[in-house]
């Protein structure tokens, strides 16, 4: 028992040892500020002093007006946009949870004088788009000094003290210049300058949107008219063909979401957003108008539910006949318009066994065919090797030149009295395609678009150069096609050019031609000009980094170059311009219509620029008036004309 005790007894000692020894822990908020009253808006610098006694701070949190943020220094200092008595709140924790707080008080008064914002300019008068104009800043502050400048140009802002301007656009422009002093004060003043129109202008002559079905989108699907220019179509992912005259008032409207029993295909992607690309229609000279429906979702098990297929609307917006053509994939397809037939070729084709009834009587199944342009049934099928991510190009004769897939080059169908014919074995070396190098057993190129043809029968082809990419480096073929021998093969290419930027198999990049021969060529980088001979005249680069060209460029009868450009920022498309370039590779003037431009300008038979993309979340139809009154004669747009024919006259 007496051993018990003494147990007892010794740990009642240690106990209260241990207490004895324990160290008290206290902390003290507290910080300085660099003066007591400040000016509106004026830098306030904050200091932490708080200290803690047997223990660490872990947590700073700092309080002023209705704004917070924590750390043991402030990164940057404060400040208040209203006069009066101001507390600034400090609470600091120790790492043991214990707390306190410091609340001082600063006057905030407002005694700054504001600068008196004011600018001139020269020339003063007499200045016409695509004039240089030097900017000169007159501001002044009276109790200190400017130390920022904003100038909102139109929709251009700009940050120098003195800068110089461009304009590109004409009509009354204001200008507003905002100034800021040392303590944050501001003035602003707007002035109207007056800038007349010159050869060089874009003006924006209307805006039309069309179609917002199930968040419809534009990806590749251009404007085409009919063939004197009084009406201009439009089409989108949301499968409405919409039809404009040249004011922008809406004629019709086509839902091509249905047809009897068939189900349409909405261009989805594989997570199921209509987001893919469409086609572009064609105008026959009749008035009927082609269109076919891309089908381009990246699962082919969904036969049973999505079909592609090719319609025949009258002028009038009835249709004239629908080919039902089962879960083929369309991929950046004009149906080019021949003298009794259409012609299209299919990325991927629904097979016989799927699909039994589209190929009954049909000695072959294959991605490419011809359909009758009465009765909208097949006239011919023949093979585009591995099918075609681009439209198809005709002479005048009605040759025929199609792109196979990325490594398989450009094949030459030739029209004879049984129908179209293509030379040389299906694939590999003898298949007696554009872009194959004899004696190598790959083709030279990759992934191409869409070709132009000049009145002597040259080819002219924009390939990547790798054979393999999705895109790659571009590189332009000259071909003359009367140099073709059917019993030995395609000739060699007549000349090559390097090219800056990549071409993008689902970018419509291509060629187009100036009435003095000069090819014009996109990739996603650059617009390149290249003589006849080969030579490169010219290259003139996007905007910036975030830019890129989509679609093929087009030429006016005054020799001006126009392209489309979207810009791309993490946080998506924000800007769609139209670029006009002058005949010597110089900027002309540039003009942003909407939120993204990915499709080709069109150039009608009036000179008006018709341009689809999206603006406010909706696909939408941009009429653009320049000085020109045509397109350039000759291949002078994607697909050859403002009717998308992709024949040469």
């Amino acid at each position: 028992m007496k051993k018990l005790v003494k147990i007892l007894i010794l740990a009642a000692s240690l106990s209260v040892l241990a207490s004895c020894t324990q160290q008290e822990v206290s902390v003290t908020a507290d910080f300085t500020t660099d003066k007591a009253v400040y000016e509106l808006l004026e830098d306030i610098t904050v200091t932490n002093t708080s200290t803690a006694t047997n223990d660490i701070i872990v947590s700073c949190k700092w309080e002023w007006g209705n704004e917070y943020t924590y750390g043991k220094q402030l990164q940057s200092p404060i400040f208040f946009d209203s006069v009066g008595e101001k507390e600034i709140r400090l609470t600091v924790t120790t790492n043991s949870n214990v707390s306190a707080t410091c609340v001082k008080t600063v006057t905030i008064q407002d005694t700054n004088n504001r600068p008196v914002a004011d600018f001139d300019w020269t020339p003063a008068s007499g200045i016409v788009a695509g004039d240089e104009v030097q900017f000169t800043d007159k501001s002044t502050d009276a109790d200190g000094s400017i130390v920022a400048w904003e100038w909102k140009i139109g929709a251009n802002t700009v940050t120098e003290q003195n800068p110089k301007f461009t304009f590109n656009e004409f009509g009354e422009i204001d200008v507003t210049l905002t100034v800021t002093d040392n303590m944050k004060g501001t003035g602003s003043v707007t002035k109207t300058i007056s800038v007349a129109k010159s050869p060089k202008s874009l003006e924006l002559a209307w805006a039309k949107a069309y179609d917002n079905y199930n968040g419809a989108t534009v990806k590749f699907t251009s404007p085409a008219t009919n063939a004197d220019g009084s009406v201009v179509y439009a089409f989108s992912s949301g499968l409405h063909l919409v039809a404009f005259d040249t004011e922008g008032n809406q004629k019709w409207s086509y839902d091509a979401n249905q047809f009897e029993n068939h189900l349409p295909a909405n261009p989805l992607t594989s997570s199921g957003t209509n987001t893919g690309s469409s086609c572009t229609p064609s105008v026959d000279a009749d008035g009927t108008i082609y269109l076919a429906l891309a089908y381009n979702e990246d699962n082919k098990n969904t036969k049973t539910t999505n079909e592609s297929g090719v319609y025949a609307i009258n002028a009038d917006g009835t249709i004239k006949w629908y080919f039902p053509y089962g879960n083929a994939r369309f991929v950046n397809v004009i149906p080019l318009i021949l003298e009794n037939d259409i012609f299209l070729a299919t990325k991927a084709n629904p097979t016989a066994d799927d699909y039994p009834a589209i190929w009954e009587g049909q000695s072959v199944v294959d991605n490419g065919f011809f359909l009758n342009k009465t009765s909208g049934t097949f006239s011919q099928v023949i093979q585009v090797k591995r099918g075609s991510h681009g439209g198809a190009v005709a002479t005048k004769e009605e040759t025929i030149m199609v792109h196979c897939d990325d490594r398989y080059g450009t094949r030459v169908m030739w029209k004879e009295a049984a129908g179209w014919k293509f030379y040389g074995s299906n694939a590999g070396q003898d298949a007696y395609v554009l872009g194959y190098v004899k004696g190598q057993t790959t083709t030279e190129c990759g992934y191409t678009t869409f070709s132009s043809i000049d009145a002597d029968n040259r080819v002219y082809i924009a390939f990547g150069k790798s054979s393999s990419a999705n895109n790659s480096d571009g590189v332009l073929y000259c071909y003359d096609l009367t140099k073709y021998d059917k019993a030995s093969g395609a000739p060699a290419a007549e000349w090559t050019v390097d090219l800056t930027g990549t071409i993008n198999r689902y970018w419509s990049h291509g060629t187009v031609l100036g009435e003095d021969g000069t090819v014009y060529v996109t990739t996603r980088k650059s617009l390149t000009a290249v003589d006849k001979n080969g030579s490169k005249k010219w290259e003139v680069p996007v905007s910036g980094d975030n830019f890129s060209i989509w679609g093929c460029p087009a030429v006016d009868n005054q020799g001006y170059i126009y392209f489309n450009e979207s810009e791309k920022t993490s946080e998506g498309e924000t800007v769609g311009k139209l670029v006009k370039i002058q005949p010597d590779g110089t900027k002309a003037s540039e003009i942003v219509l909407g939120s993204s431009l990915n499709s080709s300008p069109t150039i009608s038979p009036d000179g008006t620029i018709y341009c689809t993309g999206m603006k406010d979340g909706a696909a939408t139809l941009f009429a653009v008036k320049g000085s020109a009154t045509g397109a350039a004669a000759g291949w002078s747009q994607l697909g050859g004309n403002a009717s998308k024919t992709c024949k040469a006259k």
